[in-house]
């Protein structure tokens, strides 16, 4: 199994056993930790530790949880303070029973903080990542009880013996990030149907990514040979050069020269990433493309001009897309180092690099050039 996947996954379960992690938490300067748990599995011993070592504890939904209990007055409230018994019992039958729960207030509430789904990942709040944590585990939407640590960093907890010891492992923001390369609930597999290409015949995998609302589509051969590596291409979208034939970049070959080679090596994928310029957008690759031929800027300097990273890529979507296929190992045909640093980052392991060169033309020279020198790739 991918590493950094059995890593993460046993936070994961550690959740699901209703056992606590501490989350440490860094947005902007300010740095917390809090316990969290899941409040549907919980224990005695767990609720003792958190009480004891948390303020401002709160239950965590979100919205979509909500609804589906039948609550639809909560789900539009940032938060609701509900009549508790401090118990497992108690939690859990308020947990039980939410579309009868009236709002309360008093020293026997517990106050109930609703996320919003559709925000939750560009909202860089605790509650969001740890309800986007939360989103690994089987059955997603759930209940988590939460509380700021006393102590900000949970030494005294880890350091704990006696009765005061807990079962604890710590996550943080950057490991809740990474997860979402196997978060179940952020890519879905729409289907899969057999495509007859200039190429070769592949099966074409179709997906949905909830980080950029797109489909993704891998084009995949596989002849059966278990110990074979797979050969992998990552494409990003390039219209102008696809579609189009734009004779200004190598796109075009690269694409038609990876389906070929992946069909002829028999087992692995093309994944057709929708990145458009880098990443940058259709928008502002044209407006790029402009400087480059009206002030002779080379890519780098024409996309950082138009206020764009020369190259603005996170290979997620990548990697969510080959963990579904089950690749963990395998061959990458690239000739970008940042391609496999980006699949590294998330436990995908590169045993080769396939080189992917295409001879230069009079008109993509320059930018082949700019490739070489300025951004690493070895042509």
């Amino acid at each position: 199994m991918n590493s950094l996947k059995a890593q993460l996954t046993q936070k994961i379960d550690h959740l699901k056993e209703g056992r606590a992690l501490i989350y440490h938490h860094a947005e902007g300067d300010s740095n917390r930790s809090y316990l969290i748990t899941s409040a549907e599995n919980l224990h005695d011993e767990t609720l003792e530790n958190v009480i004891n070592h948390c303020c401002n504890l709160s239950l965590l939904v979100s919205d979509v949880f909500l609804e589906k209990c039948g609550h639809h007055l909560f789900s539009t409230q940032s938060e609701v303070a509900l009549k508790c018994d401090f118990s497992v019992d108690g939690l859990k039958s308020l947990i039980s029973s939410l579309s009868a729960s009236e709002v309360q207030s008093g020293p026997d509430c517990m106050l109930m903080r609703v996320k919003d789904s559709a925000s939750i990942l560009h909202d860089e709040t605790a509650e969001a990542r740890i309800l986007e944590f939360m989103s690994n585990i089987d059955a997603a939407d759930g209940v988590l009880l939460y509380g700021l640590l006393l102590d900000e960093h949970g030494e005294h907890l880890e350091k704990a013996a006696g009765p005061q010891k807990m079962d604890l492992l710590s996550i943080s923001t950057d490991e809740i990030k990474l997860s979402r390369f196997f978060n179940p609930m952020l890519l879905e597999f729409t289907g899969v149907t057999e495509v007859e290409l200039q190429q070769g015949k592949f099966l074409l995998h179709s997906y949905y990514s909830a980080l950029d609302r797109r489909y993704h589509w891998a084009f995949v051969q596989d002849d059966g040979e278990v110990d074979k590596l797979p050969l992998v291409r990552l494409e990003s979208e390039c219209l102008t050069g696809h579609v189009f034939g734009s004779l200004l970049c190598d796109c075009g070959d690269q694409l038609s020269q990876g389906l070929e080679q992946v069909n002829a090596y028999g087992k692995g994928a093309l994944v057709y990433l929708r990145q458009e310029g880098r990443g940058i957008g259709l928008k502002a690759k044209l407006e790029a493309y402009y400087l480059q031929q009206v002030h002779n800027l080379d890519t780098v300097d024409a996309n950082i001009a138009v206020g764009m990273p020369e190259d603005a890529r996170d290979y997620v979507i990548g990697a969510q897309i080959l963990n579904h296929l089950g690749f963990d190992s395998l061959k990458l045909m690239t000739n970008n180092p940042a391609k496999i640093k980006g699949l590294n980052r998330y436990g995908i392991k590169i045993d080769e690099r396939v080189s992917h060169i295409i001879p230069p033309s009079n008109l993509n020279r320059k930018y082949l050039e700019t490739k070489k020198t300025r951004m690493g790739h070895r042509i």
